[in-house]
């Protein structure tokens, strides 16, 4: 079974994606067998949803505005996904992984969901 872990964030895709560099670099014991993280995508605003056309893709990009918006981060801007990917957390623990995020993100940025239902 998949385990992943779901980030929302305050912050720009131009913002985070570069702490997410810097957090690959500082912990590079995470994230060379233990977790795979991908690349931060935009979350859209309900006034920039109104401008999509295409069913599957405004159902889609509003589906990352209410997760965010259900578990409490207002104004949301971003959003990326972790894997698991050695399930025996060698290091971390999906747990252990929220509490540095939120440390290196600020605690008031970011929600993170394990499997995209779970507030962690």
């Amino acid at each position: 079974m998949a385990i992943d872990i779901t980030c929302y964030t305050k912050l720009g895709v131009e913002s985070l994606q570069p702490k997410l560099d810097v957090i690959k670099l500082n912990y590079g014991y995470l994230f060379e067998q233990s977790y795979l993280m991908y690349a931060a995508d935009e979350v859209l605003t309900h006034e920039q949803l109104k401008f999509i056309e295409d069913r599957v893709e405004k159902y889609k990009k509003e589906t990352d505005l209410l997760i965010a918006e259900e578990f409490g981060l207002e104004e949301p801007r971003s959003y990326f996904m972790m894997s698991v990917n050695d399930k025996s957390f060698p290091e971390l623990n999906t747990s252990e992984v929220a509490d540095m995020l939120r440390k290196e993100l600020g605690e008031e940025n970011i929600i993170v969901l394990l499997n995209g239902e779970d507030l962690i």
